[in-house]
């Protein structure tokens, strides 16, 4: 699973990523909310399958985030190595997204790809008990 120093060093990089994308990742609210308006896909792919959420997630951007996930970002979109947007929230120790994701029916089962582990497993292994508690109350087990 890309780190949030991986994701950001990916907006150097054209590799698909669409202005709401950079955007999403910097935390520009107004601008998300003005693309959004002008039409821009708020599900569209990068080329590893990243989405905008997953930018602003994996950046802690609460704002940009829920503004998206308003506008019908996909919470349970999956990029290409298996990575959510909950386990991106998950592992950062994002609490407010976590809660947010949660209340928008985020997958808790989800696996990463190449090790399997799921968002709580990802939270417990950085030691934040709390979002392991919020994702054992939404159901995840291990």
């Amino acid at each position: 699973m890309p780190t949030r120093a991986q994701l950001s060093q990916l907006a150097e990089h054209e590799g698909g990523h669409t202005k709401l994308m950079r955007a999403a990742l910097e935390g520009q609210t107004e601008l998300v909310k003005s693309l959004i308006e002008n039409r821009a896909d708020v599900n569209a792919r990068d080329d590893e399958g990243h989405t905008a959420l997953m930018f602003a997630v994996a950046n802690m951007h609460t704002n940009a985030a829920k503004v998206l996930m308003d506008h019908g970002a996909n919470v349970n979109a999956t990029a290409d190595d298996g990575t959510t947007a909950l386990m991106l929230a998950a592992s950062s120790g994002n609490r407010d997204i976590v809660q947010e994701l949660l209340s928008r029916q985020a997958d808790v089962s989800a696996r990463f790809a190449a090790s399997g582990k799921t968002s709580k497993m990802l939270a417990r292994e950085k030691g934040y008990t709390e979002i392991v508690e919020l994702l054992e109350s939404a159901g995840e087990r291990d």
